[in-house]
């Protein structure tokens, strides 16, 4: 009974916007008495929704002329509750195009502002590292690539260009991982292991032979690096410059229209 109801007034919503008289064509693809429901309406449903969304429709005014006949008119506080959600969809539009869209244009320096003053808030939940990786197909080729890597000086600029040496099946330049997502268990042991800015002597993993380099590693419960959270913190950026204009918005509305407030 509880998803009945649920239903009813998800579609009695959207009925608000529906269409009472006839349309100029047969551009419908339901109608209860003088209701239609334009194929307009669908545009962008799921597929898999619009039948079930159509038989709720068809349901709902089914009830509502039912409602009619028995004398159950719209009160009051109907059309009071009619007119709120109107402008709450007037309202909502206003600020997706004039809040929401203006956030989503934060730069690159104000997320990396935002991390800098809530980093303290960003704590691994489990430990990382940060690696370069070498993939080869036999140890001879790691042995012999290995020897003209070391020691290691840039590790990010010294790779430029090794794709093309024989043997080599993948180059990474720098990636964070953990010991879930890192290619294997026996990579992972390693590359914890190295120091920073260590290369590894080939490891085996499967048919093929890696060569890491670790830039960094870190504990759990450290702080995370920007780059390993960024698209967590443009994220809650994004959140915390929507609700500063929408809080200077309504400072600068509450000066420019009259309001009153009565307790």
């Amino acid at each position: 009974m509880k998803r009945l109801l649920k239903e009813l007034l998800l579609v009695s919503l959207i009925l608000l916007a529906g269409c009472e008289k006839e349309p100029k064509s047969d551009d419908y693809i339901a109608r209860v008495e003088n209701a239609y429901l334009l194929k307009q309406e669908l545009v962008g449903m799921d597929s898999n929704f619009v039948r079930n969304y159509v038989e709720i429709w068809i349901r709902n005014n089914l009830l509502y002329e039912e409602a009619l006949s028995r004398g159950y008119e719209p009160d009051e506080k109907i059309e009071r509750m009619v007119e709120e959600f109107r402008r709450s969809l007037v309202v909502k539009k206003f600020l997706q195009n004039e809040i929401m869209k203006e956030a989503e244009k934060i730069t690159d320096e104000e997320v990396k502002e935002f991390y800098e003053r809530h980093q303290d808030e960003f704590i691994l939940d489990r430990p990382i590292v940060k690696i370069g990786y070498i993939k080869l197909k036999s140890r001879g080729d790691a042995i012999a690539l290995r020897s003209r890597l070391i020691p290691p000086k840039n590790f990010r600029d010294i790779i430029d260009g090794l794709s093309t040496e024989p043997g080599v099946l993948e180059i990474v330049k720098e990636r964070y991982y953990d010991q879930f997502n890192i290619p294997s268990s026996d990579l992972w042991r390693i590359a914890w292991n190295l120091n920073r800015g260590e290369i590894s002597f080939p490891i085996r993993s499967g048919e093929d032979y890696f060569l890491i380099y670790l830039y960094d590693k870190k504990e759990a419960g450290s702080k995370a690096d920007f780059e390993f959270v960024s698209d967590v913190v443009r994220e809650r950026a994004i959140v915390e410059k929507q609700n500063l204009m929408l809080d200077s918005l309504i400072s600068n509305l509450k000066r420019k229209y009259n309001y009153e407030v009565k307790w």
